[in-house]
C-alpha cells in the first residue's frame, strides 16, 4: 500500500483544469473576431463599449452604432429610423414615400419631404419646419449641423448651421440672418441680439409675447 492512501483520487480534485484556448470565444458578448478584432456580430451595433441589439428598422453596423436600413433616415441622434423624408431627389418620382411624395427642388437638385404643412400645426417632424410662404406650402427642411451639441464653433466647423451658442443652449445654430432672414428655414424666425453680437435663427416658439429672448431684435423677413 502506498505512502499516503487516496492521495491521487484527493490530488485529481485539488489539481485545476488546464485552460483550454477556444478561438470562438475570444471576444466579448454579441461580438465576433474578424480581421484581427472584435466587431459586433450580426444584428447588433456598437454603443460606447457595448455591442447593443438593433431595433426594427435598423441594420447592424460592426465597429459603430446601428444605422437606418436603406430608404429610411434617423432625424435626430436616438430617434427611430422613419420613412425617407429627406431622400435627395430630382422629381417626384423618385419620392416612393406616401408621407413624403413631394421632391422640393433647390438648384440642380432636391430633398423629399411633405406639401400642405400648416404653421404651428405640428406637420413637419424632427428639425423640419413647415414653409407657408410659397403655394403650396412644404417641410423645409434645416441647415446641416443643426441642434448639434458644441463648445466652439470649431465642433460646428462644415456645418451650415456654423455658429456654437454658447450661453444657454450649446448647439449649433444658423447664424448672419440679419442681413438675409429668408435664411431661416421653415417658420423660424432672425434674432439680431445684441448682447452676443450675433443674429440667430431660432424657433418662434422660442419668442416671449413676440419678443426675442435676451432683448434680442426680431429681423422681419
Amino acid at each position: 500500500m502506498g505512502r499516503w492512501p487516496g492521495a491521487l483520487p484527493l490530488l485529481l480534485v485539488l489539481t485545476p483544469a488546464a485552460c483550454i484556448y477556444d478561438a470562438d470565444e475570444r471576444c466579448g458578448a454579441d461580438q465576433v473576431y474578424e480581421d484581427g478584432q472584435c466587431v459586433c456580430a450580426d444584428g447588433f451595433g456598437l454603443s460606447g463599449q457595448e455591442c447593443l441589439p438593433c431595433a426594427d428598422n435598423e441594420v447592424s453596423n460592426p465597429t459603430g452604432p446601428c444605422e437606418c436600413a436603406q430608404g429610411l433616415i434617423r432625424l435626430a441622434a436616438g430617434e427611430p429610423c422613419t420613412e425617407a423624408l429627406g431622400q435627395p431627389c430630382t422629381s417626384d418620382e423618385e419620392c416612393p414615400s406616401a408621407n413624403f411624395a413631394h421632391c422640393r427642388l433647390e438648384a440642380e437638385s432636391g430633398y423629399c419631404t411633405q406639401q400642405d404643412c400648416a404653421v404651428g400645426g405640428g406637420d413637419c417632424p424632427g428639425d423640419y419646419a413647415c414653409n407657408d410662404r410659397t403655394d403650396p406650402s412644404f417641410c423645409e427642411r434645416p441647415p446641416t449641423g443643426l441642434g448639434t451639441e458644441c463648445s466652439s464653433d470649431e465642433d460646428c466647423a462644415g456645418f451650415e448651421a456654423a455658429y456654437c451658442e454658447v450661453v444657454a443652449e450649446h448647439m449649433c445654430l444658423l447664424e448672419g440672418c440679419a442681413t438675409d432672414p429668408g435664411i431661416c428655414h421653415g417658420d423660424w424666425v432672425c434674432c439680431d441680439i445684441g448682447l452676443i453680437s450675433a443674429s440667430l435663427c431660432i424657433p418662434p416658439d422660442e419668442l416671449t409675447d413676440g419678443a426675442c429672448p435676451v432683448g434680442g431684435t426680431l429681423v422681419p423677413r
